[in-house]
């Protein structure tokens, strides 16, 4: 029995990606023809008759009504407007309400005809891109009558305008078709190969859509061959698409597809009713009495698995209503059967010996009509089987045109890159010589410069010994000796005695300052202690300075640390004498190869498009270029940061 239910689902369910043959989006917003039309024109009056039919697509399920008032009133539009591609566009529209929404494939064609003259009439790619896709419904509704050989005809031709337009997009579209028709000659080998071909493209085209829709084909190849391993990622990928997309139509298939997925693979039938409960939520929700039907009927069959009996029959009792009403053969076969099973287990078997007769006669029909298809599905392989002939040579010259086209481009950038590089080589060369030119001035500079800072160093240093050792100490001899005068003088009246007091003061802070300069000129803390020593000391003596100090404590070579400490000294002097900063943050980070160091301040900043460096900073910066290095300066009416970051070699450490 349960084989037989098996066979059932897998048979209704197989149809269920025909809604997307003409490549419609789903969603439950909708606007009135009217402003739909008045939102898409312009302040002369002209209406964007493509962008209303694009727009328009995006309810078509859900208030059909307003979409074919919409076909209608473009037609209208692009006849008073005088566009022959916008009229071709309505026109294919048109067909497509009376395809998807009526079922009326005569209307359907007619006006698809109408509009393949149109676009046949007109040269330019949007007018062949809009012919393949005519070609592709045509193929669509032969597809649907059972015309298979027809629809593989006109789905070559698509593919061939498609080529011809260069639009890969809608290759997906006619390859999902396909796969479909494959499915439907029970030939699920080439149905899962065209599903897959279908999704590549799509991904290939950042098309959502068609991904989603290309699983939902994949996936019914896929089970139909006992292949389950990929299903349940397949389809969370297009239950991820419907609730991100607001497509609640996708949203169905995945419940409808999943809990097939559970009732034939996992037997876990208790899930399965949920999943397709799920399902009949969104299919009410949608109100296509059609998918209701289906979904009932798949609907009664995990009831009857799950033993639950009287929602089986009112499933059923809902199915064959409906099926009575759109005069679906296999489902009220498959209601029939059903009622008569739940109707056994309730005793009563009057009713279903009825019901089970009706079944056996409905399914002898559907038998006579099963082996006439089944003889013409024999024929529509074999015919496709020479088809499929032409769509590999259709790929094969279109690769073929692909290679030619590259090789062409291969040849033309060959022949344009050696012209190039010949011209290049001859700029090159004038540049090359202007920049050896340049390069020796550079060098001449920074030797010129680094030549001063020596001499600056030296001579730095002489006068600090100068200052230190010989005036430093002929004024504390001096200082020495004067105690001893005022001991062995004469009595000093008063105020001899303070005069002679405030000298020895002022001699005492002459030498606190002599010491002072000679410190600054040439800190005796940073020849032997380094950097981290020096800077702090000089820091501490600045009330409102800080110094932060990280990495390594590897001496330096002694010009990198006096250079280094030079500019610090600088910068922090530039941000007392002018920044008002309330508080300074002197910061040193040194690596293994590089050392960078920043000084802050909160100061009033400076406009640096308009206010030019002073002395100051173009010293310092002309000391960092010595040495190779980069300085940045960032101000603002909230403080100045001045960084510097320096390449250290094996000479410099």
């Amino acid at each position: 029995m349960n084989g037989h239910l098996y066979k059932k689902v897998s048979r209704y369910w197989s149809w269920l990606i025909f809604l997307t043959a003409f490549g419609l989006p789903f969603t439950l917003f909708a606007q009135s023809a009217d402003s739909l039309i008045l939102a898409h024109t312009d302040k002369n009056g002209k209406v964007n008759i493509k962008a209303v039919i694009e727009a328009s697509k995006s309810y078509f399920y859900s208030h059909p009504t307003e979409t074919f008032k919409t076909a209608e009133r473009t037609i209208s539009i692009a006849e008073r407007q005088k566009e022959p591609l916008a009229l071709a566009q309505s026109y294919q529209f048109m067909g497509t309400c009376y395809f998807q929404v009526k079922a009326d494939y005569d209307s359907s064609f007619h006006y698809l005809e109408k509009a393949e003259q149109l676009f046949r009439s007109l040269r330019s790619k949007e007018a062949t891109e809009g012919n393949a896709m005519v070609l592709h419904n045509f193929g669509t509704i032969e597809q649907v009558k059972g015309e298979y050989v027809t629809a593989i005809d006109y789905y070559i031709q698509a593919l061939k305008l498609f080529d011809e337009a260069e639009n890969t997009k809608f290759y997906a579209y006619t390859l999902n078709n396909i796969s479909t028709m494959y499915s439907l000659v029970k030939d699920y080998q080439k149905a899962e190969k065209y599903a897959r071909d279908c999704i590549l493209l799509s991904q290939q085209a950042d098309d959502a859509f068609m991904v989603a829709t290309g699983s939902i084909a994949l996936t019914s190849a896929l089970m139909e061959q006992g292949k389950y391993e990929e299903v349940v990622l397949l389809l969370e990928k297009v239950k991820e698409y419907g609730e991100r997309n607001n497509d609640p139509y996708k949203v169905f298939l995945y419940h409808l597809n999943y809990g097939h997925y559970l009732m034939a693979y996992q037997k876990d039938y208790p899930l399965a009713v949920k999943e397709y409960e799920k399902a009949r939520e969104l299919t009410e929700s949608i109100g296509d009495e059609w998918e209701i039907m289906r979904h009932n009927s798949a609907l009664s069959e995990a009831y009857f698995l799950n033993n639950q009996y009287e929602d089986a029959h009112s499933a059923a009792q809902t199915t064959l209503l409906l099926a009575e009403k759109l005069q679906s053969k296999d489902k009220k076969e498959i209601a029939s059967w059903m009622l008569a099973q739940v109707n056994a287990r309730n005793r009563d078997f009057e009713t279903a010996y009825q019901q089970l007769s009706n079944a056996y006669l409905l399914k002898d029909t559907l038998y006579d009509e099963t082996n006439q298809q089944q003889m013409a599905f024999l024929e529509t392989v074999y015919q496709t089987e020479k088809k499929e002939l032409k769509i590999d040579a259709l790929e094969k010259q279109r690769k073929l045109y692909i290679l030619l086209g590259i090789a062409g481009a291969v040849i033309l950038f060959i022949a344009l890159a050696f012209a190039f590089i010949r011209y290049r080589l001859a700029v090159s060369k004038r540049k090359l010589a202007e920049e050896e030119a340049q390069r020796l001035e550079q060098e001449k500079q920074l030797v010129a410069v680094q030549a001063t800072l020596d001499g600056e160093t030296a001579e730095r240093t002489r006068l600090a010994k100068d200052l230190h050792d010989g005036l430093g100490s002929m004024l504390s001899l001096v200082k020495f000796n004067l105690p001893q005068v005022k001991d062995e003088a004469a009595v000093l009246e008063t105020i001899d005695v303070s005069r002679f007091q405030k000298a020895i003061g002022m001699l005492d802070d002459s030498i606190q300052e002599l010491r002072r300069v000679a410190h600054h000129m040439m800190p005796e803390s940073l020849l032997r202690y380094g950097l981290k020593a020096s800077l702090t000391d000089f820091c501490a003596a600045i009330p409102i300075a800080d110094f932060h100090y990280f990495g390594d404590e590897t001496r330096l070579s002694e010009k990198m640390e006096i250079m280094i400490y030079r500019c610090i000294h600088e910068l922090v002097n530039n941000a007392l004498k002018h920044a008002q900063a309330n508080h300074i943050n002197v910061q040193l980070v040194q690596e293994e190869d590089r050392i960078s160091f920043t000084v802050q301040d909160d100061g009033i900043g400076f406009d640096q498009e308009q206010v030019v460096e002073g002395m100051g900073l173009q010293n310092v910066r002309q000391r960092v270029d010595a040495f190779h290095g980069k300085m940045n300066v960032y101000s603002s009416n909230q403080g100045t940061e001045i960084h510097v970051e320096l390449e250290l070699t094996n000479k410099e450490t």
